[in-house]
């Protein structure tokens, strides 16, 4: 919607707005090996999980604006928190 304005007039306007979502993506690595580990649990606990691909790589997307727990977890690992 245009704002008009008048000579010599001014204006005070307050906006309200509305985070976007975010993404979070990356690799999960053996980390002696390095090599990429596959079916790997992503979780952005109580929000959204993934698993891992053939190359390790993961993305999850749509996560609301907020702090939370990313845990990577695998049967053959041990589970990390961040």
């Amino acid at each position: 919607m245009p704002i008009e304005f008048s000579a010599g007039e001014t204006k005070e306007l307050n906006v309200e707005l509305t985070p976007i979502a975010a993404s979070l993506k990356g690799q999960v690595i053996d980390a002696q090996t390095s090599e990429p580990i596959i079916g790997a649990l992503v979780e952005v606990v109580d929000i959204a999980s993934t698993t891992t691909g053939i190359d390790g790589r993961y993305s999850i997307t749509n996560i609301p604006p907020g702090s939370y727990t990313v845990r990577f977890s695998h049967s053959d690992y041990e589970t990390v928190e961040y």
